[in-house]
């Protein structure tokens, strides 16, 4: 197996066509890019979008992170095991580095890989522990899942409009930011029941909402009822708090409610499996890349834990292509929300960009690696370099 020789740590920002929501709005979309040489010649990319809100880690703590913790532990490896180690800060062992796993995590995964981005049986049934007649079925062929349509903003106007072409587009699982304040929340509320609240009742469409920690917890039941009344069918992260807090806060609410920024570890997923109304959101760049998040959905399945493989807002091709390998090895999530590609992005990293087609369709991507080309010149307009480890 190939190990790695080199490690190229960018730093980029693309522009993007504006998002908001109640812990940040968007106008770039910044990230941490690195590429990997291996002995054989191969090279793998990787990358993540590190938030202070949900893993607690920056651009430049990633950076470090890369080359002070992870780089050092990693580099010349020739284990076959195709797990990144736990990693933490000596100084901080508390303190998660999952965003600058994941970056590590999506390069190496090109060793694993054969000529034409192939995985071997073996290597998916080390990672998903699987049974025969699992392990014969997978990689899938097709992705069945569908994307959701994400709408976020503070004019009501706006977000009737975009729901609209969404659903001329074929979505039909949709997700509602909140926290934006009482009113415009309100608001937005009724311009998006406007449309498709008949079609909640039927069933046609699926709604939930996210609050990224925009509400007090004493309000949260209360909300969730009116919600729910709305055809709501699940709150994410409403609190920004502790899994054990998350897990008293879903016991006193009608509708489930979805841990997200509460869902970094699998040390957290434990503790959230003491309430199996619970939904997860796990994220690769959250989560510790692609092998991590993986195996949180396992857990999740063995436990009959719904669950969605999320993403950050901005992601380029490079974590779009990943998402999809993450559903062609064996992730089956309730919904899928990625791949947005150049519908929030105003250029991206990667020659023909992926994103989701007519109805939410994601369909496997051909070729080495993650399946996408990255554009050396795009990397090189959009970012700096700022390490180069050996």
């Amino acid at each position: 197996m190939p190990y790695p020789t080199r490690l190229h740590i960018y730093r980029t920002a693309i522009p993007m066509r504006g998002f908001e929501h109640a812990a940040a709005r968007r106008e770039l979309a910044e990230a941490v890019v690195v590429r990997m040489d291996f002995d054989n010649g191969r090279v793998g990319w990787g990358e993540t979008l590190p938030r202070p809100y949900v893993t607690g880690e920056t651009i430049e703590s990633v950076i470090a992170d890369l080359a002070q913790i992870i780089w050092p532990a990693c580099r010349g490896s020739q284990t076959n095991n195709h797990i990144i180690p736990c990693f933490a800060d000596p100084a901080r062992p508390d303190r998660c580095v999952n965003a600058a796993i994941c970056a590590y995590d999506l390069a190496n995964l090109r060793r694993l890989l054969d000529a034409d981005g192939h995985v071997s049986a073996a290597v998916l049934e080390e990672i998903w522990g699987l049974e025969k007649a699992e392990r014969e079925s997978l990689p899938r062929r097709d992705i069945p899942q569908r994307v959701t349509g994400v709408l976020g903003s503070a004019d009501a106007g706006k977000t009737a409009w975009r729901l609209r072409l969404m659903r001329w587009y074929g979505l039909r699982h949709f997700k509602l930011k909140l926290g934006l304040g009482e009113e415009t929340d309100r608001a937005n509320l009724q311009a998006v029941v406007r449309q498709i609240g008949p079609g909640l009742a039927g069933g046609k469409y699926t709604l939930r909402v996210d609050v990224n920690g925009g509400w007090p917890a004493d309000r949260t039941p209360a909300r969730a009822a009116e919600l729910a009344r709305l055809g709501v069918g699940v709150v994410e992260q409403p609190v920004y708090c502790e899994p054990a807090a998350l897990v008293d806060l879903a016991r006193r609410c009608e509708l489930p409610l979805m841990a997200d920024e509460s869902l970094r570890t699998e040390a957290d997923a434990l503790v959230l499996l003491q309430e199996p109304r619970i939904w997860w959101n796990i994220r690769l760049s959250k989560n510790g890349g692609l092998v991590r998040s993986l195996g949180l959905a396992r857990l999740a399945e063995q436990h009959g834990i719904p669950y969605v493989l999320g993403c950050m807002v901005g992601e380029s091709g490079i974590l779009s292509a990943a998402q999809r390998l993450a559903l062609l090895w064996g992730m089956a999530p309730r919904e899928v929300e990625g791949n947005y590609g150049r519908f929030l992005l105003r250029d991206d990293l990667v020659i023909s960009p992926p994103r989701f087609g007519y109805g939410g369709r994601l369909k496997p991507l051909r070729g080495p690696g993650l399946g996408v080309e990255v554009d050396v010149e795009k990397i090189e307009r959009y970012g700096q370099l700022v390490r180069m480890l050996v």
